[in-house]
């Protein structure tokens, strides 16, 4: 029989940034924006002393990180062969621009969770992590990772 774990979820709304799917054969290849959202579900096998699996409180570095990164900003993949473009404009006082390893909702959901994780489980010294992150776009899209 497996160990039993305590699950407590977050969400973090109201990040408006834009993007473009470089890569795609659609209108998605263009520079378009929404309002992102994500939600969390941290887990533990064993509470803290206060009962908990994450103090909510304490989460206000992933609430900094995430503004920083998604908060009137301008996301781009790291291969985008435009990024010397997305570069001097971020230069000029454009943009303020983000580069990830992939900006679909599937890449900012992995790119996420890898660092949220690793700031959980600095602050509960290993003794919580995050299970998933969820990445929503809007109302109708979103991406989901679980390791």
């Amino acid at each position: 029989m497996s160990a039993p774990f305590f699950t407590s979820t977050k969400r973090f709304k109201g990040f408006p940034c834009t993007h473009r799917q470089w890569r795609a054969d659609s209108h998605c290849k263009y520079i378009h924006g929404y309002s992102r959202e994500f939600y969390f579900e941290f887990q533990c096998s064993e509470l803290s002393r206060e009962g908990w699996v994450v103090d909510f409180g304490g989460l206000k570095e992933v609430k900094a990180w995430l503004e920083h990164m998604f908060d009137h900003t301008f996301l781009v993949s790291e291969d985008d062969p435009h990024m010397s473009l997305f570069k001097d404009m971020e230069q000029d006082s454009i943009i303020q621009l983000r580069v990830l390893p992939n900006v679909g909702m599937e890449g900012t959901a992995k790119y996420v969770f890898d660092i949220v994780n690793e700031m959980v489980s600095q602050r509960t010294v290993g003794r919580a992590w995050v299970k998933l992150v969820e990445v929503r776009e809007n109302e109708k899209n979103s991406a989901i990772y679980h390791p």
